[in-house]
């Protein structure tokens, strides 16, 4: 799969911990620091992958936020990589959610805390971005990250709503449960990136346009 001298490889790093992920808190694209724990997570996670027989990425593009620029940072230094802070590359924004206990959202928004355990894909949250909305942006700025990337490797830190859109984008679905797809996923993960990315992601974009899979 990554054999071909030509072939060039994606590395999706996940950000790493922050207190309301700790909290079981929803997140959203707040701005929150690592937890020390994260930290310490995330640094083994990165020095791990310096194992991997593939490209290191040249340069890591990342989220704004504090957590994400902390995980790139770190994934930098790991691999010798340049960073590039990118705020199309955040998590939706969750309005009123954020911040709430998955406790407290069973309590005050039933039909919401629903969709949220069995697939926030379309979810609306109250002055917050829909998740379809968040989800064209994240694959128009992943397609725009990898048609411009002309080196062997390239580097995305993402928190896991995002990783789970990119990642289902990537596999060519217009739709799919983002969490679903991160499950039992590492921290650190690496893709061959087909010839043809740019347009299977023009495929998927207009697919999500046409409300294809809902």
């Amino acid at each position: 799969m990554f054999g071909g001298r030509r072939t060039r490889v994606l590395w999706l790093i996940r950000c790493g911990e922050n207190e309301w992920d700790a909290e079981d808190r929803l997140r959203g694209d707040e701005d929150l620091p690592l937890t020390a724990a994260g930290e310490a997570a995330t640094r083994e996670a990165v020095e791990r992958a310096c194992s991997f027989p593939f490209p290191r990425p040249r340069v890591i593009h990342h989220p704004l936020d504090q957590s994400a620029v902390s995980t790139a940072r770190l994934a930098a230094a790991a691999f010798g990589s340049r960073c590039r802070g990118n705020d199309e590359l955040a998590d939706p924004s969750l309005g009123v959610l954020a911040g709430i206990t998955l406790e407290e959202l069973r309590d005050r928004f039933e039909r919401r805390a629903r969709q949220w355990e069995e697939d926030p894909s379309t979810l609306m949250p109250p002055d917050g971005e829909p998740f379809q909305d968040a989800r064209v942006r994240l694959i128009k700025a992943g397609r725009t990250i990898l048609h411009r990337n002309r080196t062997e490797a390239v580097g995305i830190v993402v928190h896991d709503l995002a990783a789970g859109f990119l990642r289902t984008a990537l596999a060519g679905l217009p739709e799919g449960n983002p969490r679903r797809w991160m499950e039992g996923r590492g921290r650190v993960e690496t893709w061959a990136i087909p010839a043809d990315v740019t347009e299977r992601l023009d495929d998927v974009l207009g697919a999500v346009g046409r409300g294809e899979g809902n």
